[in-house]
């Protein structure tokens, strides 16, 4: 997310976050299929990372699942990774994999699916260590402007943005408040 930009509206307050989360954690359950041993979630860095962690707090609070929870940073795995602006540790892949995939559903769940490139390098991480049953995908926002055919399962609101515009998704413990943000990149044409 660009630093030097302009907050234009408040898309999801704390409230509209929470009601997202726990209906993705109800979409989670019905994946679940009473197997809770099948189902992995992973939390795309970084913002899905918290996300991720609140799904398997409700699942384990309201229904009594206990998911494992693992973080994963795909930034190696991209395709314009040589283009990118460079990370401290770009070698790092799976941040915390809790259990094997091979034959498990894989959740992933990320705050905002734009062109598609970051969940198809969270595949081919995830791929890299086995063959899961399925892989779903949860967002909190589709913003549209797919490069790639990538479509999530469960998505919590859908936007279409202009070019000069982003979504800032803001979630505690990373930030100060927690909401959903339309911004505009200020020095870029609208």
């Amino acid at each position: 997310m660009n630093d030097s930009c302009k907050k234009i509206k408040e898309l999801l307050n704390e409230e509209g976050i929470k009601a997202v989360i726990d209906n993705m954690a109800e979409k989670v359950v019905a994946w679940a299929k009473s197997a809770q041993d099948s189902v992995i979630l992973m939390g795309m860095a970084s913002r899905g990372v918290p996300i991720a962690k609140n799904v398997a707090e409700i699942l384990s609070s309201k229904h009594n699942l206990n998911v494992a929870v693992g973080s994963i940073d795909n930034s190696y795995y991209r395709d314009d990774f040589h283009y990118r602006k460079r990370t401290n540790n770009p070698s790092i892949k799976i941040i915390e994999m809790p259990a094997e995939v091979e034959g498990k559903t894989v959740i992933l769940i990320d705050d905002v699916l734009y062109t598609g490139r970051s969940v198809r390098a969270a595949l081919q991480a995830i791929l890299d260590l086995g063959r899961p049953a399925a892989v779903k995908l949860c967002v909190i926002v589709d913003r549209g402007c797919r490069e790639l055919p990538i479509a999530p399962d469960y998505v919590g609101i859908s936007i279409e943005t202009k070019q000069n515009q982003e979504v800032k998704v803001c979630v505690s413990p990373y930030d100060k408040e927690t909401a959903v943000w339309l911004v505009e990149i200020e020095g870029e044409p609208a």
